[in-house]
């Protein structure tokens, strides 16, 4: 029989699934390699390594589950748990058999606080498997997490009957104890965590327990029995430096930080902590040398380099942290701690705006990051901004409860909301946090003082003078402080001891001038101000103050007060206040023209300052130059459209006019009574307008109202006595009109309520 070859195209299919067998066969033999180069990684903790050749196993096959869950474990060695929570999810959908990629996934979702997901992971776990112990003690944790004490008892329970033999689970147990506050039976449970396993974190968590039930010499002798079983490692060294630093025992903790330095000198961690503690107890000089020292032994010290920036800030070298942090910068522009302390000296250079804008993003990219929220409640507070500063300050207590600055930031704005109770004991909170808190304890003692409890305000004030005896600030809240303790003779000698320090703090003279006043030496409190502005000659404020003491004594004539005035404002041509005393001067003094000139001259250097027209309108008013008037307050109204007093005047001009435009009256009127709700002349415009409109009964309340709180008024009764009568109440409008005339003759509508009156009858 002769030999039959195979056609060609039967040739070609035969090559082709050789070709295909062999591809196959290549790429399971590459995964695998993959696979278990990843392996041999692992074992020999090289995790870099190993996440590279395991994820080259799963782009060959992306539902190699295996591979998949030693990648995510290889994740967590490396401390990235949101690509290690991917890939342990996967590597379970894909392995319903493989319990322990679950259990990783309700840990991970556990440490994250996320309490309801790792539920339902155990959940999944138990359903198949009634009998899995890390699954009881997971759930324990949850269940301890969420304060259902019993439930995590009961699980914990459960975990130690499988699985006796595991030492964690008694801590948990021991935990689960001490929260139910079974403290004896807590200590039996980590004493048999350290009998079944003695290694060090159980130890640690034995010393943890005897720290918080203030057991300080038992948890001392575990610290050093750490250092005896290991005496060439530095971690044990640190734990009871740790350990020293929260008893107070600072030249011990510090010893201890510089052996472990000593055990590994290569090691920055422990050397940027030695700086932290160097910081905490501060030792400047200290601290700054173990920063060098720690960016001296670092391959990448941007972060330790931040750090030194930001002491440099917070010890007044402000010149070295933006030196500093530059450096970081140029490098890495987005630098958390670096733009941190960027924003810091934008603040200290009123560049609120922009230390804002950092501090939006930080917000943004960490936001837990307490200190990041206090900056940004510190711009708002500078630029005004009350409510958005009052909002990041809860926010930096939020996410920072024992950062002092973010307490002490709601402690003052608690105090300017008047809820003294509130602001005491927030600072109360933040100087315990912080005794060097000079302004906790400012705050602290001006509450105490608006809650009419002055000794303990004293106290605290004369306690941080002895600290700081030159510091302005405490000397002035300690001479309040002695005024409200009647020693006038002390508070006059903490006053004068503040203007020889600071000759140009005015509130001090203010306050001294004050006294002597009180006291009937008005020529001594004149003679003082005159001393201290042969001080300090240029101080606008003190010329404002001898210059409204003269005139509230008539201690000199009208020219020479105007004459100070004027020598002010040489000196400080933008304030206004030194035009608004001297427009008040010339009006009193029938010299309108001159005041409203003076007024007009204020509003061309501060048009932004509505008091300025505000005071020009009623100047016009008083003239009769009611269209002058109208425009002024119209413009005090475009700047501040809740200026009660502008409407109020506005809406009694227009409802006065020729033609008088009631409806615009009637709408400035309701919006002065809203913004000033008690104001007696904005409830008797009100009326006014509603009288001309014909509503009688509307207009007999607001005069009722206005009257009520101005008895005495001849005006105001007038006013309730036409709306009675409008109202056809003839003899309660007759008995107004009695009142009124028996008050005053000469009110301005004197005349017409005699004419009603008579007409009457």
């Amino acid at each position: 029989m002769e030999n039959q070859c195979p056609s060609p195209g039967v040739k070609f299919s035969i090559i082709l699934c050789l070709l295909l067998l062999c591809g196959c066969a290549d790429i399971e033999e590459k995964k695998t390699q993959h696979y278990q180069k990843g392996l041999e990684y692992l074992n020999a903790e090289k995790h870099e390594a190993a996440i590279i050749e395991l994820r080259n196993a799963v782009k060959i096959d992306p539902k190699y589950a295996e591979a998949r869950y030693q990648l995510g474990l290889a994740y967590l060695k490396t401390h990235q748990p949101g690509k290690a929570l991917g890939e342990l999810e996967r590597a379970a959908s894909l392995d319903p058999d493989n319990t322990d990629a679950l259990i990783r996934t309700a840990e991970i979702y556990l440490a994250g606080r996320k309490l309801e997901k790792s539920r339902e992971r155990i959940e999944k776990i138990l359903e198949t498997d009634k009998d899995v112990s890390e699954a009881y003690a997971l759930l324990a944790q949850i269940e301890l997490s969420e304060k259902n004490i019993d439930a995590a008892e009961k699980a914990v329970g459960r975990a130690l009957k499988l699985a006796p033999g595991i030492s964690r689970y008694h801590i948990i147990h021991a935990h689960t104890l001490s929260a139910d506050n079974r403290i004896d039976e807590a200590e039996k449970a980590l004493k048999k965590a350290v009998e079944i396993n003695p290694e060090p974190r159980h130890l640690k968590e034995l010393a943890t327990f005897y720290i918080r039930q203030k057991k300080d010499a038992e948890a001392e002798k575990i610290l050093r029995s750490l250092i005896e079983k290991k005496p060439g490692d530095p971690a044990p060294y640190m734990d009871l430096a740790r350990f020293y630093m929260t008893k107070d025992r600072q030249g011990e903790a510090e010893q201890n930080i510089l052996t472990a330095i000593g055990k590994d000198p290569e090691s920055t961690k422990n050397r940027v902590f030695l700086a932290s503690f160097y910081r905490q107890t501060r030792a400047f000089e200290k601290t700054e040398k173990a920063y060098k020292e720690a960016i001296a032994e670092s391959d990448d010290a941007s972060d330790i380099k931040a750090m030194l920036g930001d002491l440099y800030y917070e010890t007044g070298k402000f010149e070295s942290a933006s030196k500093e942090i530059q450096a970081v910068l140029s490098d890495q522009a987005q630098h958390p701690m670096a733009n941190l302390v960027k924003a810091k000296l934008n603040i200290r250079e009123q560049k609120n705006t922009e230390a804002l804008r950092i501090l939006d993003r930080l917000t943004r990219e960490f936001p837990r990051w307490g200190k990041a929220y206090y900056l940004k409640g510190v711009a708002h507070l500078n630029k005004g901004e009350m409510a958005l500063s009052l909002d990041a300050a809860n926010q930096a207590i939020q996410f920072s409860p024992r950062d002092p600055d973010g307490r002490t930031l709601l402690a003052h704005h608690l105090f300017l909301k008047k809820d003294f109770e509130a602001a005491r004991n927030n600072a109360a909170m933040a100087l315990q946090q912080a005794p060097d808190n000079f302004r906790a304890g400012i705050i602290l003692a001006r509450s105490f003082l608006s809650l009419g409890e002055v000794e303990p305000a004293f106290k605290i004030l004369e306690g941080m003078e002895s600290y700081a005896p030159e510091n302005i600030e405490i000397l002035y809240n300690k001479s309040k402080a002695e005024l409200a303790r009647h020693d006038i003779l002390n508070a006059r000698g903490t006053l004068e001891k503040i203007l020889d320090l600071s000759p140009d703090f005015s509130p001090a003279l203010v306050t001294l001038s004050k006294i002597l006043i009180q006291q009937g030496q008005a020529d001594q409190a004149i003679a003082a101000v005159k001393r201290q502005l042969q001080k300090s000659p240029n101080n606008a404020d003190y010329m404002l103050l001898l210059a409204g003491l003269m005139d509230r004594q008539g201690a000199s004539s009208t020219d020479r007060i105007l004459e100070i005035l004027n020598q002010a404002r040489e000196v400080a041509p933008e304030n206004p206040r030194i035009y608004t005393m001297m427009a008040g001067i010339l009006a009193r003094e029938g010299e309108i023209d001159r005041a409203i000139e003076e007024y007009r001259i204020l509003t061309q250097k501060k048009p932004g300052f509505a008091e300025g027209y505000m005071a020009l309108g009623t100047l016009l008013d008083e003239k009769g130059d009611r269209s002058a008037a109208k425009q002024a307050y119209l413009k005090v109204l475009e700047l501040s459209p809740d200026f009660a007093a502008a409407a109020n005047n506005l809406a009694w001009l227009l409802a006065n006019s020729p033609e008088p435009d009631l409806g615009e009256a009637l709408r400035l009127a309701l919006s002065a009574k809203e913004n000033a709700p008690d104001d007696p002349y904005i409830a008797d415009t009100l009326g006014w307008v509603h009288y001309k409109r014909g509503s009688h009964k509307l207009a007999l309340t607001q005069f009722s109202i206005a009257t009520e709180k101005r008895p005495a008024s001849p005006s105001l009764r007038y006013h309730l006595a036409l709306a009675l009568y409008a109202d056809g109440q003839t003899a309660k409008a007759k008995e107004e009109l009695k009142k009124c005339l028996e008050t005053d003759k000469n009110f301005p509508e004197y005349a017409d309520a005699k004419r009603l009156l008579k007409k009457i009858g």
